[in-house]
């Protein structure tokens, strides 16, 4: 697939759906797009009072919730599909990085690996793989089920000011590639999304007062709702700028061996 759907009105009607870090940035604004296109939403974020407030805004569910949290996740998912009867999109947005708020893109990231390092892993990695098998079971069981993975460009190119970051997000970009084949066996689908440059709270200030070119996060959403009604699997789909239409990347394979 090279090309993604377009939304209508009754893409999401009926339908149910939970947004991880839905208190503010990409997040929110999925939550908003579903919310208005027919979808119940359930957010899920760590700061109840942002995740409330987006709540109470766009009409959906809030939960208080540690997306590393396995027992959690499996509690989130049976109420939902409890009380909604169905869970149709789960979106993996929830994410943090390693560096400490303040710091410049300058700035030696080696002091701070290790610090945050298994807390950086936690979310990135933990609530995406649990995340993803706690849905399974219910979407197996129903026959149809999209999953969507926020990663990052920072996955694919290097990312110097954050290592661990980018460590986290090709981390998640080989699971979605690497686990969509048995997903498929069971009539669900997986993909991700790279945003390049995004204007979200994880950006560094400095970033903003140097005008640096950012997409807004309404553009990331558009784009992740796109690709949850589509029927893509296994697919890594890039958002870099607002200049460039969503396009899916196509990695190179080494089993072939090198170009001739």
């Amino acid at each position: 697939m090279s090309k993604l759907p377009e939304l209508t009105e009754t893409s999401f009607v009926g339908k149910v759906s939970i947004v991880t870090g839905g208190g503010s940035g990409i997040g929110a604004a999925v939550a908003d797009r579903l919310s208005k296109l027919g979808s119940k939403v359930v957010i899920v974020d760590t700061d109840e009072k942002a995740g409330q407030s987006v709540a109470d805004a766009v009409d959906c569910d809030f939960t208080k919730f540690d997306v590393a949290d396995l027992a959690g996740w499996e509690k989130l998912v049976a109420e939902t599909a409890g009380q909604y009867g169905t869970l149709d999109f789960l979106c993996l947005n929830a994410g943090i990085g390693s560096r400490p708020r303040g710091s410049s893109v300058k700035d030696d990231p080696i002091p701070w690996i290790l610090p945050n390092y298994k807390n950086v892993l936690a979310v990135n990695i933990d609530g995406v793989v649990y995340g993803a098998m706690a849905a399974l079971p219910f979407m197996e069981k129903q026959g149809s089920g999209s999953i969507l993975v926020t990663a990052s460009v920072a996955g694919i190119r290097t990312q110097p000011p954050d290592p661990i970051y980018a460590l986290s997000k090709s981390a998640v970009i080989s699971f979605v590639r690497s686990v969509a084949p048995a997903l498929a066996e069971r009539g669900v689908q997986i993909n991700a999304l790279c945003p390049g440059s995004v204007d979200t709270p994880i950006q560094p200030d400095e970033r903003r007062l140097a005008g640096r070119p950012m997409s807004p996060p309404e553009e990331m959403a558009e784009a992740i709702g796109r690709i949850l009604v589509s029927d893509d699997n296994g697919g890594i789909w890039i958002a870099s700028s607002s200049d460039y239409p969503v396009w899916r990347y196509e990695f190179a394979s080494a089993i072939d061996g090198p170009p001739s």
